[in-house]
């Protein structure tokens, strides 16, 4: 049986598989629907329901909802320990997989022993806020389905993929958007993903992520299930309505208002009625709920959340530097942007520039399995860097591994870069590395602004010489694509780790580059120059004075390095640095020498001095003006 890479688009509230058959992207939908299949699970005593079957009969059931059912089990994935049905703890890397293998079986059944029948490796797409608990989560419950993770991709890039690859003239439009920047606006039931992406070299880079997984579908369905009650109980003089509720039925009537909300999302149909039998313990005329929702209600009910996640828009292009202007492309998926209050904003915003989508709910799955049938590899779009000493004070970014670097598959990690560092002041007990990225693709300025990835800290000698401690960085990047800087300090033999995964992701559209010689890793030649000066941390109005320098045989202890310590801490260990024949000491050295040094009788620092005036018969700091 022929071992075919699929694509697979793991949703909060439907999920799809996909496969490429003869030059064109094969969704495997439910055979009976002809939908993706609901992400639902009902553990039915011994039996696992997956599917359409489990969210039928949560729907029809008029006892409400049965016992040992499971909505939105991506959501679970977020959580640190098990989720319970009906008293019974669940691993959420269990419940997931019960959908994959669903879909691992569907898929056999759909492809009917055609080539590629075997779903057995696949790539994954994620949600661009998705960290690395998450992923590796999700790949563990893929094992589990016996289905491998060939790489994960975000949401979004495989979404703008399948769009570009199925332009009629990929090349024409290719030429038409290089340069130009794309927004995709991925509005699902649990998540919204926002990514900005500039069309570079034939290549799709990504410029800028933001995801909020506090306005998906999700919450819509909620706001509408409470209004819902809030009707009924005032219709029927009831105060506490929820404690009256069926067991199960609060799950039934979320399940009713999910469908609600999409049958007012079709412009031809103004109002739903929604009806609940056996809604209340009580007998009489309130025990079955009857509601009519229009239109103009759910757009009131859910003004906020809309207007919530529109503002995102203006957040990432801030963030990007960019104006509506600057976007050529607006690709919107998802099931919420069939809401009009929703689309409306879009076009608005972005006039003529959002396509019609026939396939919104099957882009991702099939961007996924394009990705998969090409052969494509993602790379870095931006560099990582650490922010290291100069004579400013404030440091300058060097690059540990460069854009265009090519990620580890499934199974790989990559050591990217070895670098080694001197801690100029030890004075805290902690050698401090930021490690950033910058907000722009390409040729990084000086005065560009950059992204905190992490900041990584590990224990020196307080005491210890400056420049004495020694300090190993190396990075890794597994295939999860999740970084991870370890730092060691040589002397006091400390170590520490911290891990990040907010990357953005690089995939050609044009040509396939063969995976890059890695056996010169960690070398020089490896390693960018001076991106840029230091600015500020993200979400801090403070400029990050680093204590670490950059190692190398030009740079070592007894030579240019000793420009990077402060001078109050020269004093302490090289008075002679600044004698007045010397030329070593920089001007920001002299000055913190003299700002934060005492005078050697009066025992005043300069600004003291400099606010009292000098006393008489004192002849040390005194005398400095």
């Amino acid at each position: 049986m022929t071992d075919v890479v699929f694509g697979i688009d793991f949703g909060t509230t439907n999920s799809l598989a996909a496969v490429v058959v003869g030059g064109r992207a094969l969704t495997l939908v439910d055979q009976v629907t002809l939908r993706p299949h609901p992400s639902v699970i009902w553990y039915r005593g011994g039996d696992i329901v997956v599917g359409r079957e489990a969210r039928q009969n949560m729907d029809l059931t008029e006892t409400g909802a049965p016992p040992g059912f499971v909505r939105s089990p991506k959501m679970s994935l977020r959580r640190d320990g098990p989720i319970f049905v009906d008293g019974r703890p669940i691993e959420p890397t269990d419940a997931v997989a019960e959908v994959l293998k669903h879909l691992k079986i569907d898929a056999a059944a759909a492809r009917q022993g055609a080539s590629g029948t075997n779903l057995t490796r696949a790539v994954f797409t994620i949600p661009v806020d998705f960290g690395g608990p998450e992923r590796r989560a999700l790949r563990e419950a893929a094992r589990k389905a016996g289905i491998g993770v060939a790489q994960f991709v975000h949401e979004p890039v495989a979404a703008l993929y399948a769009y570009l690859r199925s332009r009629p003239d990929l090349g024409r439009e290719l030429a038409r958007l290089e340069g130009r920047s794309v927004l995709v606006f991925d509005w699902g039931g649990g998540t919204l993903d926002l990514t900005l992406c500039r069309i570079q070299g034939g290549a799709i880079m990504q410029v800028a992520n933001l995801g909020d997984n506090e306005v998906g579908g999700d919450r819509f369905d909620e706001r509408l299930r409470n209004h819902l009650r809030s009707k009924h109980a005032t219709a029927h003089g009831i105060e506490d309505i929820t404690a009256l509720e069926q067991p199960g039925m609060a799950a039934k009537l979320l399940h009713q208002c999910e469908i609600l909300k999409i049958h007012l999302s079709d412009p031809k149909t103004d109002s739903e009625e929604v009806i609940v039998r056996n809604y209340l313990k009580t007998d009489g005329p309130g025990k079955n709920l009857l509601g009519t929702v229009t239109r103009d209600e759910l757009n009131e009910l859910g003004f906020s959340i809309v207007a919530k996640g529109l503002a995102r828009i203006d957040e990432i292009l801030e963030q990007a530097q960019l104006t509506y202007q600057d976007i050529e492309l607006c690709l919107a998926t998802g099931g919420m942007v069939n809401m009009p209050a929703i689309r409306n904003g879009l076009t608005e915003r972005f006039v003529g520039r959002v396509p019609k989508l026939d396939n919104g709910d099957r882009i991702i799955a099939e961007g996924a399995a394009w990705i998969a049938n090409d052969g494509l590899r993602l790379t870095l779009s931006k560099p990582i860097e650490i922010l290291v000493a100069d004579t400013s004070g404030r440091g300058t970014y060097h690059s540990l591994v460069s854009a265009g670097w090519t990620l580890p598959l499934e199974n790989e990690t990559q050591n990217v870069a070895n670098t080694r560092l001197f801690c100029i002041d030890p004075r805290e007990g902690m050698a401090v590395v930021e490690v950033a990225k910058p907000a722009k693709l390409g040729k990084v300025l000086p005065s560009d602004p950059r992204w905190t990835l992490c900041v990584a800290r590990v224990e020196v000698d307080a005491n210890a010489q400056p420049l004495l401690e020694r300090i190993e960085c190396h990075l890794q990047i597994d295939h999860d694509y999740v970084a991870r800087v370890i730092l060691r300090s040589t002397g006091r033999g400390a170590s520490s780790s911290e891990e990040f995964h907010d990357l953005e992701f690089g995939l050609s559209l044009a040509v396939v580059s063969p995976p890059r010689d890695r056996t010169d890793e960690g070398k020089a030649g490896h390693l960018g120059g001076p991106a840029g000066e230091a600015r500020a941390l993200a979400n801090s109005n403070l400029l990050q004075r680093t204590n670490v320098a950059r190692y190398d045989e030009r740079n070592h202890s007894d030579g240019e390095a000793w420009r990077y310590v402060p001078g109050d801490l020269i004093a302490s260990w090289r008075s002679s640095y600044f004698d007045t024949r010397s030329t070593a000491a920089t001007s920001r050295q002299l000055d913190e020498r003299n700002f934060y040094v005492p005078c050697a009788r009066c025992k005043r620092r300069i600004s003291q001095i400099k606010a009292e005036g000098p006393i008489a018969g004192c002849r040390g700091a005194c005398g400095i003006t």
